[in-house]
């Protein structure tokens, strides 16, 4: 083989090491990354999970599993845990689980109207905790209560808002929270207790329930410390 031939031949050789070295280390390094799983409903689907992935960095991968008036309780419009949504969360192998659901439980027509919502939401919610949980990854569950609500920041249907912000701060966050204490491994993130605190973020509220980029950051802030703590 002439000189030149064989340099260039060498020279190709050396490339392709180097550029196999490049993928493996990149590939090694988004397989090393934690996964990071939000399941929930439209305060998950409207953005907090991308803010958090930019605040975590390249160390988590994080997606969200969320669908539009999501429950836990089933017999209504979309239980959770019968969605697409979180059937892919369970073929998604996460490390970590963070749950934010409640909101649309603590609608009139659910928790009014429903003959026990009580227990039904808590055993639901205790359910889809241990069905996470026995996952092959053995993902952390983190139980996270839902933003606050806040009417007067509602277009419309306020009296709809006011049933949701009672039933949910005299209901079912307490139960969001003692659920977190009964089931063994899993950890409560205060999402609602941070967001009230200090005069509340009535502010940050688009429309009563839906938050604009600035609550949800703030919201981040208390799932960011809640990791780090991990």
């Amino acid at each position: 083989m002439p000189m030149f031939s064989r340099t260039v031949s060498l020279l190709l050789l050396l490339l392709a090491a180097l550029f196999s070295a490049g993928t493996s280390s990149a590939e090694d390094a988004s397989s090393a990354a934690l996964r990071l799983a939000c399941a929930g409903d439209s305060n998950t689907i409207k953005g907090y999970p991308a803010i958090l992935q930019s605040m975590l960095g390249d160390d988590w991968t994080v997606d969200a599993y969320a669908t539009g008036a999501a429950t836990v309780l089933d017999g209504t419009l979309q239980p959770y845990r019968h969605s697409d949504e979180y059937r892919s969360l369970l073929a998604s192998s996460p490390d970590v689980v963070i749950i934010m659901l409640g909101t649309n439980d603590a609608r009139h027509q659910y928790w009014d109207e429903m003959r026990t919502p009580t227990h039904d939401f808590k055993q639901g919610y205790l359910e889809l905790i241990r069905e996470l949980q026995e996952l092959d990854s053995m993902p952390e569950i983190l139980v996270a209560t839902p933003p606050p609500i806040y009417p007067g920041r509602g277009p419309e249907g306020r009296w709809e808002l006011a049933r949701i912000r009672d039933n949910l701060a005299d209901s079912v966050i307490p139960l969001i929270r003692g659920v977190a204490t009964e089931a063994e491994g899993a950890t409560l993130v205060d999402v609602y207790g941070h967001m009230s605190a200090s005069g509340g973020s009535s502010d940050l509220s688009l429309d009563g329930i839906h938050y604009n980029s600035a609550g949800y950051r703030k919201m981040c802030g208390v799932f960011e410390a809640a990791l780090i703590a991990k």
